[in-house]
C-alpha cells in the first residue's frame, strides 16, 4: 500500500444535505445508508476505503449535524463524542475535511451555526486550512444552468450573504457533485476535481491530526456546554424558583422562634446547585453568570440566616438583660419594703409616744381647768371694753374730720365762684369792646361779621383760656356761636 497516495476524508455537515449520498458518489459504490429525509440517518461512525486511480482514498461518514431528533439534552454531547471517534478512527488524521451544503437550499442563520459549531469542534481555522465545500444536487444546477447559462463558477461569483462568506473563508474551495448521476464520465470527472483541490492541501504537507483536535479541545468543550446552556439554564432556573419561593415564604412568616433548619436546607440546596453548574461548566466559564445568580440566591438565604441567628442571639441577650433587671428590681423592692416596715414601726412608735404624752396633758391640765376658765372670762371681758372704748373714740374723730373737711369745702366754693364772677364781667366787658373793633374791621375789609366775631371770640378766648375754668369757657363759645349766627342772619 502506498500511503504517499493515501488520502484520508471526513464528511461533515447540516442533516439533509445529501452528505451519506456523497460519500457514496466518491467511493462509487452504496456503501452508506442514504434517505430522503430531514432526519439524520447517520448516527454511528462508518468508513469505507476505495482506490481509484492510484489512490486509496478512506471516506469517514460523520454524523449529522443539526439533526432536529437530536436537539436534547445530550444532543451536542452526542454528536462531539461521534467526532472524537471520527478522530480515532484514523489516528494519522485527514487531508481534508468535506463539508457537504445542498444546492438549491438557502443558506441560512441556522446553516452559519453548524459551521459555528463545527469550528468549536475542530478548531477557529479548519474551515480555512482543511475545508471543501462540497455541493450536492449538481443535477438541479444543470437545469437552472441550461436556463441562465452559467456554468458553476461563474454561479459562485454571484452569490452573496453567508454563503459567500463561507465560500471566501475556504478560499472559494468548492466541487459539484451529481450524487444520482449514472454517466460513468461524469462520476469521475467529479472525483478528480474533488482530487485536485484536495492536492493544494496536501501541498502544504499538513494533516488535521488528532493532535489538532485536542488542541481545540478547551473551545470544543466551551462550545459544547454553551450549546447545552439553554437546558441547563432552565434546570438551574427552576431549581432557583423553587430556592426562591421557599424563601419568600420564611421571610414572610419570620419570627425569632421559628426553626432555624428550613433555612439551612435552602442553604444546603444553594450549595447544591452551585456545585451541580460547577460540573456542568467543566472550567470552561460558559456558565459562570448562571453560577453567580445562584451564588447570589445563596448570599440571599445566608444572610436570611444571619439574621435569623442575630435575632436569636440578640432576643437571647435581650432574655437574660430582662431577667437582671427583674431579679435587681426585686432586691430593690425588698430593701424599699424593709424599710417601709421600718418607718412605720417608727411611726408607730411616735404614735405611741405623742398618745402617752397627750394624755399625760390631758391629766396634768385637768387640775388647773376651772382657774384657766376663769381667766380667760377675764381677759375676754377687759378686751372688749378696751376696743369699745377705742371704736367709740374713732368715731367721734372721723365725724370731727369729716365737719372740718365740710366747711373747708364750703369756703372753697365760695371763693371759686366769686372769682367766676370776677373774671366773667371782665370777659363781658372786653368781648363787647372786641365785638366793636370787629365789626369795624368788618367794614373796612367786607368780610363777613361772622367771620370776624369768630376771630375776635377765638382771639379772646385765647387770651383768657388760662385764667377761665372750662365751664366758663363753653358759656363764651356758646355766646359768641349765637351771636355769630345772630349777625350772618
Amino acid at each position: 500500500m502506498r500511503h504517499s497516495t493515501d488520502i484520508d476524508l471526513l464528511m461533515i455537515g447540516k442533516t439533509g444535505s445529501g452528505k451519506s449520498a456523497c460519500g457514496n458518489a466518491i467511493l462509487k459504490r452504496k456503501k452508506f445508508l442514504s434517505m430522503s429525509s430531514t432526519d439524520s440517518v447517520t448516527t454511528e461512525i462508518g468508513y469505507e476505503v476505495t482506490e481509484y486511480k492510484e489512490n486509496i482514498i478512506k471516506v469517514v461518514d460523520g454524523p449529522g449535524v443539526g439533526d432536529t431528533r437530536l436537539e436534547t439534552k445530550d444532543s451536542v454531547d452526542l454528536v462531539a463524542s461521534k467526532m472524537e471517534q471520527a478522530m480515532l478512527m484514523n489516528p494519522r488524521g485527514y487531508h481534508a475535511f468535506l463539508l457537504v451544503v445542498r444546492f438549491g437550499a438557502r443558506f441560512t442563520a441556522e446553516d452559519q451555526d453548524t459551521v459555528a459549531f463545527l469550528k468549536n469542534l475542530f478548531g477557529a481555522d479548519f474551515v480555512k486550512k482543511y475545508c471543501i465545500l462540497v455541493m450536492t444536487c449538481g443535477d438541479l444546477f444543470e437545469h437552472e444552468s441550461e436556463e441562465t447559462g452559467q456554468n458553476f463558477e461563474q454561479w459562485c461569483n454571484c452569490q452573496k450573504g453567508v454563503f459567500r462568506e463561507l465560500l471566501q473563508e475556504c478560499c472559494n474551495r468548492v466541487v459539484l457533485f451529481d450524487n444520482l448521476t449514472k454517466d460513468e464520465e461524469k462520476r469521475n470527472a467529479q472525483i478528480d476535481h474533488l482530487l485536485e483541490t484536495i492536492s493544494h492541501l496536501q501541498a502544504h504537507g499538513h494533516r488535521y491530526t488528532d493532535k489538532s483536535f485536542e488542541q481545540a479541545a478547551v473551545v470544543r468543550q466551551k462550545a459544547l456546554v454553551e450549546a447545552k446552556k439553554p437546558v441547563i439554564t432552565e434546570e438551574i432556573l427552576q431549581e432557583v424558583s423553587l430556592i426562591l419561593q421557599k424563601l419568600n415564604e420564611e421571610k414572610i412568616d419570620f419570627r425569632y422562634d421559628k426553626p432555624i433548619t428550613p433555612l439551612q436546607e435552602l442553604s444546603a440546596r444553594c450549595e447544591k446547585l452551585i456545585g451541580n453548574v460547577k460540573e456542568q461548566d467543566k472550567g470552561t466559564g460558559a456558565l459562570q453568570d448562571l453560577e453567580e445568580k445562584v451564588k447570589n440566591l445563596k448570599r440571599s438565604v445566608d444572610d436570611a440566616i444571619l439574621v435569623h441567628t442575630t435575632a436569636t442571639v440578640e432576643k437571647n441577650k435581650l432574655e437574660e438583660k430582662e431577667k437582671a433587671m427583674m431579679k435587681q428590681m426585686e432586691m430593690d423592692m425588698k430593701i424599699r419594703r424593709e424599710q417601709m416596715e421600718k418607718i412605720q414601726e417608727e411611726m408607730s412608735e411616735d404614735i405611741k409616744k405623742q398618745r402617752l404624752h397627750y394624755e399625760e396633758m390631758i391629766a396634768k391640765n385637768s387640775m388647773n381647768r376651772e382657774r384657766m376658765q376663769q381667766e380667760f372670762e377675764r381677759k375676754r371681758t377687759e378686751i372688749e371694753n378696751e376696743n369699745k372704748m377705742r371704736l367709740q373714740a374713732a368715731q367721734i374723730d372721723f365725724e370731727n374730720q369729716r365737719r372740718l373737711n365740710d366747711e373747708r369745702l364750703a369756703l372753697e366754693r365760695q371763693a371759686q365762684a366769686a372769682e367766676i364772677d370776677r373774671i366773667l364781667g371782665a370777659a363781658q366787658q372786653q368781648m363787647q369792646a372786641q365785638a366793636q373793633n370787629l365789626e369795624e374791621t368788618y367794614r373796612q375789609s367786607k368780610t363777613t361779621a361772622a367771620q370776624v366775631m369768630m376771630g375776635g371770640l377765638g382771639y379772646a378766648a385765647f387770651a383768657v383760656g388760662h385764667i377761665i375754668v372750662p365751664e366758663v369757657m363753653a358759656v363764651l363759645w356758646i355766646g359768641a356761636s349765637m351771636y355769630a349766627a345772630y349777625q350772618n342772619k
